[in-house]
């Protein structure tokens, strides 16, 4: 999976024409968990139709198999870099026939890698305001496992893997109450329309607490739509959850 070296490369580079070298590196490491239930229309092989799939949230925790994101972010003065990575295994059985006994097994393995340029547009004692550009990376490997009949049932299994690239713009934001320990944040994120998904949406808010100068929990919810259609294959999902994380602030001193 050569694309994502690719992106962290690009944007490696060109980070490294805007930083001055008397701002310290500042550095942040958010692994999170994310149990997002899942819903919308998904083909396994181009051309067959489309399947509906429906996780809800609540059913997220028995029904997702896996369900990782790791965020990282480093900035040097009003420039930095943001990358994130997820990755989501959710597995859903129904019955949609039992007059003929038709039972649907369907799984999505998602995986999304983002790489980005950030820029400070505002920053005070509470309040940090970031304007983000990048891409994103998609690969859905979906597979459909349909048994039918009484007595020895029948199987047919359908497999597909699809991957493409997303142009994507976006803000974040990270608030301080006060002097307190507690901190709001979010991000929103849009793009495609560019040779990959038609359109896409991410949007995240999280509320932490700081332990100390250099560990915060964190608990949000996250949410993400996109519409991919190529050559008779779809992928109209939509996946949204809580996610539960713990953050590492870090220097380069």
């Amino acid at each position: 999976m050569k694309t994502p070296a690719i992106i962290l490369g690009v944007f490696a580079s060109v980070l490294s024409t805007s930083l001055r070298a008397a701002d310290d590196w500042h550095f942040l490491l958010a692994p999170y968990v994310w149990f997002a239930g899942v819903e919308g229309d998904i083909t396994t092989l181009p051309g067959a139709p489309a399947s509906h799939i429906d996780v809800s949230a609540t059913d997220a925790l028995k029904d997702t198999e896996a369900s990782f994101m790791l965020m990282f972010e480093a900035k040097k003065g009003r420039h930095g870099m943001l990358f994130d990575v997820f990755y989501s295994d959710v597995l859903n059985e129904s019955e949609t026939n039992t007059e003929y006994e038709l039972r649907l097994n369907a799984s999505m393995q998602n995986t999304m890698v983002t790489a980005g340029y950030i820029y400070e547009l505002h920053k005070s004692q509470h309040t940090e305001i970031n304007a983000f550009a990048g891409l994103r990376y998609w690969e859905v490997d979906t597979q459909l496992h349909f048994r039918y009949g009484s007595g020895t049932p029948q199987r047919m299994s359908f497999h597909n893997s699809e991957s493409w690239l997303d142009p994507m713009a976006g803000a974040e934001a990270k608030i301080r109450l006060g002097d307190s320990p507690v901190y709001l944040s979010g991000f929103l994120g849009a793009g495609g329309a560019s040779g990959g998904s038609d359109s896409f949406y991410d949007v995240s808010a999280h509320v932490g607490y700081k332990f100390t100068d250099s560990i915060v929990t964190s608990v949000g919810y996250r949410i993400f739509d996109v519409d991919y259609q190529d050559d008779g294959f779809v992928y109209d999902v939509k996946q949204a959850g809580w996610s539960l994380g713990l953050v590492w602030v870090f220097d380069s001193r």
